[in-house]
């Protein structure tokens, strides 16, 4: 087996010209269908949907693909169904088909309701969501990324938020906090805040007494993107983590919309 035929799934079969036609279920459903019908090259659309390019380059080629795909798809599901009947082969395909339009239907009527549905559950849900995604953000990070601090008592907050920062690529210190950001044109966006307390700096950063402090907060001012309350982690020099209860009840709601219903 060669590399084309291995992309492709052609087995060398000629089409014969009753099974020609423009195949909508490879059109639509790209990889999905292509993975039914061995035609790997159609696991070009999973990249070109995850990973966003400028100008909208990916939807550009996504959409080049989609259309060879259609051109394509007969020739590549006879190799896999050369023994069936036209008319079988065509029902086959037809179902495909239908099944394509179907998804595309009623995947978006489910994500209305279920979005109509979040709403209509709480007023509030869209601002808890957002603030309970950047809980569970700073978490992942913190969690990650302390044990690589170096702790001891005599280390200062200013001293945590410097090690912290130079983890991230989009971070940078500000005193005792580490501010992250994104792109925003030329300018950078700020988005959100970590910054490390030590109430008291004569003793070590301990559980029990909880003098050490993480709080995590929006500093997206310009959307009005401000949480009510700050996420709050108590950590030790052992860079152990934990989080208030109110903290920990927003990361384990997090991005799960299902248990805000």
């Amino acid at each position: 087996m060669d590399i084309k035929e291995f992309i492709t799934g052609n087995k060398g079969k000629e089409l014969p010209n009753e099974f020609k036609g423009f195949n909508w279920g490879a059109f639509l459903l790209t990889f999905i269908w292509g993975i039914r019908y061995k035609a790997w090259i159609t696991l070009l659309a999973i990249p070109l949907i995850w990973f966003q390019m400028p100008l909208g380059l990916n939807w550009i080629l996504f959409t080049i693909l989609q259309v060879y795909c259609g051109l394509k798809g007969n020739e590549w599901a006879y190799q896999v169904e050369w023994w069936k009947t036209s008319k079988d082969f065509h029902n086959t395909q037809i179902k495909w088909a239908a099944s394509a339009v179907a998804l595309s239907i009623l995947i978006p009527f489910a994500v209305l309701l279920l979005v109509a549905r979040f709403i209509q559950k709480s007023p509030d849900n869209p601002l808890e969501l957002v603030e309970n995604a950047q809980c569970s953000i700073s978490y992942k990070k913190i969690k990650q990324e302390l044990p690589n601090i170096r702790l001891s008592a005599n280390t200062t907050p200013i001293n945590m938020a410097e090690q912290f920062a130079a983890r991230f690529k989009n971070a940078r210190q500000d005193g005792n906090s580490v501010i992250f950001s994104i792109k925003d044109g030329k300018n950078n966006l700020e988005l959100y805040n970590i910054m490390f307390t030590k109430i008291d700096s004569s003793q070590p950063c301990s559980m029990n007494l909880k003098n050490c402090i993480i709080t995590s907060s929006y500093a997206v001012k310009e959307y009005n993107i401000i949480g009510t309350e700050d996420c709050i982690f108590y950590f030790d020099n052992r860079a152990d983590i934990k989080p208030d209860d109110r903290t920990k009840k927003a990361i384990d709601k997090g991005f799960n919309i299902l248990k805000y219903l």
